[in-house]
């Protein structure tokens, strides 16, 4: 994806965009659930050939870099993504903060204002009933940013110093408040809008012997796909706290992430199946959780034994997927008696009813849990049940799979708004950790849309180099 011009409110969008994910149905191949009322629609060709054997990721080269006056950022401006490296060891958790929020102005001069802008007409769109009070919202984000951890709350302080001054509240002004720019932070725990998938292979899998693992992003991209436009890598240099983020500019909280010793982290909603209703008195953010974890641990299994132990100070059901040279675990994160227990799915757990996995060889998630005993929205949710199924088909049994074969299989399907394939058209981002050579690379969406044979962009390496 090459880098378009746009004004700086079509890059704010993407940072606000609160809209829940895709609208897909059909699939080909597959037994079908049996429902009277189900809305699937055969087509007589789904696939699509792809070749990435022998093909490396491109290297993207910069455009323009800036960097704060004390050194603590730096953004490059690639063609598809804004790589950022925020350095922990040179400065307090406050000033990189406000160096970030202070750089990222100096990239886009309005981020304030038209941060503003959107963040309202996308509350509008969720919380129809609001009659312009906002104070159940300033409720929910104040809830969250009281529980942070004393280092992300004082980095957040100098973030929204920068972006914000003394603007408080949560009001249209044409001002991006302090209040308004805290709750940026905490869209994935406080309004609800993925649609994602992952899986991890283990080495005796893959031709190098070693895991390959991926992770699918899906979002309601804005009206003209303006959250494709605010890509970014983000280095988090500060000693074994080292970690790289894949998420969105100005954005502390993980979305899809990696340590400096190999932990991939990533999220999928969930949500009750019982129409359990919403709560956040007392919770805190399992995404800043996340980075926690990632901060503090060195194996998979800690960070899934952390995020399980502390599931019922999380406001929503979820499911995070962690993945290491070792292990790939599912920590499948229950809130509500009626939605099951928290705990960590592995090749051995037992699955519920009606819901086969051949291969234990390989560990897959959708946006439901699949464990014995846990709620259930996969074994008769189309969405759940065709992503899951073309996973099966296309991964269990496999043996020598090579990084270009995987990315040929993750993209062998034809991108189609009314199809339920394992990409939609609400994709924001593909990410591949290659454990054989500790490298991360990426698919980033456009401006353009998701595209049938997308360009793999190489993120470079995970480690960090002392």
């Amino acid at each position: 994806m090459k880098r378009k011009l746009f004004g700086a409110s079509a890059v704010i969008t993407a940072s606000v965009v609160l809209l829940s994910g895709c609208g897909r149905t059909g699939y080909e191949g597959f037994e079908i659930p049996k429902e009277e009322s189900s809305i699937i629609v055969p087509v007589s060709s789904n696939r699509v050939e792809n070749h990435y054997e022998g093909v490396e990721p491109t290297i993207e080269k910069t455009l323009r870099t800036e960097r704060s006056a004390d050194g603590l950022c730096t953004i490059e401006v690639k063609d598809s993504y804004y790589d950022v490296t925020l350095d922990y060891e040179k400065g307090s958790y406050y000033d990189v903060g406000k160096a970030y929020g202070e750089t990222i102005l100096a990239v886009i001069d309005d981020y304030g204002s038209m941060s503003e802008q959107y963040l309202f007409e996308n509350i509008k769109a969720q919380f129809t009933n609001l009659n312009g009070d906002y104070s159940s919202i300033k409720d929910r984000c104040d809830v969250f940013y009281k529980a942070l951890y004393k280092n992300y709350k004082e980095e957040l302080d100098g973030f929204t110093d920068a972006i914000s001054g003394n603007s408080e509240g949560i009001a249209r002004d044409g001002i991006l408040s302090v209040d308004e720019a805290r709750l940026l932070q905490f869209i994935p725990d406080a309004v609800r809008g993925t649609s994602c998938s992952g899986i991890s292979l283990n080495g005796s899998m893959t031709a190098s012997g070693s895991r390959l693992t991926s992770r699918i992003l899906e979002w309601d991209l804005g009206s003209e796909n303006q959250l494709c436009i605010a890509h970014s890598l983000v280095h988090y240099v500060n000693g074994d706290k080292s970690f790289n983020s894949v998420t969105y500019l100005g954005f502390f909280p993980i979305l899809t992430a990696v340590n400096d010793d190999g932990v991939m982290l990533s999220e999928y909603d969930v949500g009750s199946a019982y129409g359990e209703p919403y709560t956040y008195g007392s919770k805190k953010s399992y995404t800043y959780d996340m980075r926690y974890v990632l901060e503090n641990y060195k194996t998979a299994k800690e960070c899934a034994s952390f995020l399980k132990n502390n599931a019922l100070n999380y406001p929503y059901c979820v499911n995070v997927l962690a993945s290491d040279e070792n292990e790939a675990l599912v920590t499948e994160i229950a809130v509500e008696t009626k939605d099951g227990t928290a705990l960590i799915r592995d090749s051995s757990t037992k699955l519920m009813d009606g819901v086969e996995w051949s291969d234990p060889d390989c560990i897959c998630v959708v946006n439901s849990f699949a464990a014995d005993g846990n709620s259930d929205m996969l074994s008769a949710t189309e969405g759940n049940t065709i992503r899951w199924k073309k996973y099966a088909k296309l991964f269990c049994g496999q043996k020598n799979i090579t990084t270009g074969r995987f990315k040929e299989l993750l993209t062998s399907e034809r991108i189609d708004e009314n199809l339920e394939n394992i990409r939609s058209t609400t994709v924001v981002h593909m990410v591949i950790a290659d454990y054989s050579a500790k490298k991360l690379q990426a698919v980033f969406t456009g401006q353009d849309g998701v595209v049938d044979s997308p360009e793999f962009i190489d993120l470079g390496s995970w480690e960090y180099s002392r």
